[in-house]
């Protein structure tokens, strides 16, 4: 298989197994990454859209889903009030947590298959891989 087959592929089965993971949180996989990512300090409707990779319109779909939930709160922001930025509520706080350690569980079955002496290696190529695919994905694709 060329690479751009094998990462279609990995993506596919990884999401396949987040969405068994998360299924018992009553959450959606896009719900669970919005979720994800929202840091405790809170992120603007923008920037979240811009790390899912999703229009507006969609990410502004699932925050009102999750705001109907209790999970998330929409804020403008003082200093900028054409800024509305997303903040964990405290029953968000609580998912979150439930969804880490589906993630440590997903994390945990990776590395069983792999051999003991290359999962280090495993590690190292992946956060290279994600910086190098974060960078490319703030850049637009140029």
């Amino acid at each position: 298989m060329e690479v751009g087959e094998l990462l279609t592929d990995l993506t596919l089965t990884l999401s396949a197994l987040h969405r068994r993971f998360v299924s018992h949180t009553g959450l959606t996989v896009s719900q669970s990454f919005v979720l994800s990512i929202v840091p405790g300090e809170g992120v603007d409707m923008s920037t979240l859209a811009l790390r899912l990779g999703l229009d507006n319109s969609t990410v502004t779909r699932l925050v009102e889903t999750l705001e109907k939930k209790d999970y998330l709160e929409r804020r403008r922001e003082e200093q900028d009030g054409r800024v509305v930025s997303v903040y964990l509520t405290e029953r968000g706080e609580d998912i979150v947590a439930l969804l880490e350690l589906s993630e440590d569980k997903l994390g945990e079955i990776v590395l069983e298959s792999i051999p003991e002496e290359k999962r280090e290696q495993l590690k190292e190529t992946l956060e290279e891989l994600l910086w190098n695919l974060s960078r490319e994905q703030m850049l637009g694709g140029k």
